[in-house]
């Protein structure tokens, strides 16, 4: 392990393991918040959903929790995890223990440690995966979980898992993330690492291996062990694996693999295919004969708990009981019968969580914003719903998808980066008064021609920041070629006429 330095969060992980905390909570409840910290005492539990898998009992168990503690919403994220907020130190433990007695945990879902196990939400029933990768990500999950061995790492280590070619696990922005790939008539994964966002963002590389499946765990256990023993600990910014894996170079990076698992194959080929998103809206034949998948919007990624139970219920009323989340924030319903279909889709839950929403608005993300967030200085959900609801109105001839991402600070919890239109928001001073502005970057996206979104030079005040968005799509639809996604177009295009298009809205 590299030496620590001036970084105090390694002062403090060197006194004391971050797992520690867990046989103290109980204790620690009982005292008030303010001998232990100034803060409001509030906080958020994030519960790990490997791949999105969840049980309608296990939905039911969260509904119940946030009813009783959260304020009746749960949220889903980015990294198809569960959030619940406004929770007390107290009800940490009630909430800890019935996660665990229904087979849940909120353990290492934040922190310096390996995160929850990113992947296909379809995994196991979807027709165009290469295989299942559920016993891997399952394998992968329960390794890393509580495991200190890996519990002080620089920063946190995410890992994407998929055999599906439309990149639903996101992979060039992972620390290390598989995707499927064929060598010789063998079914396998190539793999990526070194990928990252926030205010540096680096897209992955990719490892010369092929990896066969009883290969993934080996692999990931050796490019962890590579981060925490040599992955930098000086300065808090600087301790992302992308920023060693850059130094080194991807020959170094593999040659230290190799020096843990052994000898890896070399070549074969990914398979890709256009990627989809993370979403996942409708219904579809899953490979199980005679079986469908249903995926539904959850506008702002937000869903009140009696909802969350009432899916649960039909899930199990229709289904064999079984969900996913997806990255995009949203849900989706397993294991359907044809000839209970029409049953299931008459339900009124579905007139509220459609299974095809807007062009614009079934296709954004955003970060929590400053309703949960210290770091966030603006409102992001409510504002870029009512943004693309606008833009459905404005432009109701539109037939692709436009994926607009708002991120209410330079963390880029809402990966502005990789959307067709990113947003990060800000505050300063605007006519006298003191308003939300946002940078603009557009061209974002991941799959086969993954890149990052170019960034335009300025700030948009709040004001005119629905005309400015108007102003870009309508410039998108003018110039853009047959068939060509927004990305695809601004790619094509010089960035000076994205650029101009945006000038008048500038403050």
């Amino acid at each position: 392990m590299t030496a620590v330095t001036s970084n105090r969060n390694e002062q403090w992980k060197q006194e004391k393991d971050g797992l520690d905390i867990l046989g103290e909570i109980e204790a620690l409840s009982g005292k008030a918040f303010s001998e232990l910290d100034p803060g409001d005492g509030h906080f958020l539990v994030r519960v790990k959903l490997p791949s999105g898998t969840l049980s309608a009992a296990q939905a039911e168990v969260l509904a119940d929790l946030a009813h009783a503690y959260g304020r009746d919403e749960v949220q889903i994220t980015i990294r198809q995890a569960v959030q619940i907020h406004n929770i007390t130190l107290r009800d940490a433990v009630v909430i800890r223990r019935a996660l665990a007695e229904a087979g849940l945990s909120s353990v290492e879902a934040c922190g310096d440690v390996p995160r929850t196990i990113l992947g296909n939400p379809l995994m196991g029933v979807d027709p165009e995966e290469l295989l299942d990768t559920t016993p891997l990500v399952e394998e992968t999950y329960r390794f890393f979980l509580g495991n200190r061995d890996f519990s002080n790492l620089p920063r946190k280590f995410k890992v994407s898992i998929s055999a599906n070619p439309h990149d639903a696990g996101f992979a060039r922005i992972n620390d290390l993330a598989f995707v499927p790939a064929r060598r010789a008539g063998e079914t396998g994964f190539h793999a990526y690492v070194g990928g990252g966002l926030s205010a540096e963002p680096y897209i992955a590389q990719k490892l010369p291996f092929f990896i066969r499946p009883e290969e993934v765990l080996p692999v990931a256990k050796a490019v962890a062990t590579l981060f925490r023993d040599e992955g930098y600990r000086e300065k808090r910014n600087h301790c992302r694996l992308k920023y060693l894996v850059a130094d080194l170079g991807i020959c170094a990076v593999a040659a230290k693999i190799t020096a843990q698992t052994g000898t890896l194959e070399a070549g074969g080929e990914e398979v890709t295919a256009p990627w989809q998103y993370g979403r996942f809206y409708g219904v579809h034949a899953q490979k199980q004969p005679g079986l469908s998948y249903v995926g539904v919007h959850l506008a702002k990624g937000h869903i009140e708990a009696a909802d969350l139970r009432a899916f649960a219920g039909l899930a199990k009323t229709y289904g064999t009981g079984r969900l996913r989340t997806t990255n995009s924030q949203n849900l989706i319903l397993l294991d359907i019968p044809a000839e209970r279909l029409d049953a299931l889709l008459a339900e009124e839950l579905f007139a509220r969580y459609p299974l095809q929403p807007g062009l614009f608005s079934g296709y954004a993300s955003s970060c929590t914003g400053n309703a949960y967030c210290n770091f966030a200085p603006i409102e992001t959900k409510d504002r870029l719903q009512q943004l693309t609801q606008a833009l459905d109105a404005a432009f109701p001839a539109a037939d692709v998808p436009v994926r607009i991402n708002l991120t209410g600070c330079f963390h880029s919890c809402a990966q502005p980066q990789i959307a067709d239109i990113g947003l990060t928001g800000g505050r300063a001073k605007v006519d006298g008064e003191v308003t939300p502005v946002y940078t603009v970057q557009v061209g974002g996206s991941l799959g086969p021609d993954a890149a990052y979104a170019q960034p335009l030079m300025g700030r948009v005040a709040d004001a005119k920041l629905f005309a400015a968005l108007c102003a870009l799509v309508a410039h998108y639809f003018a110039v853009r070629g047959a068939g060509e996604a927004f990305h695809e177009t601004v790619r094509r295009t010089p960035l000076a006429d994205w650029q101009a298009v945006l000038a008048p809205y500038l403050v």
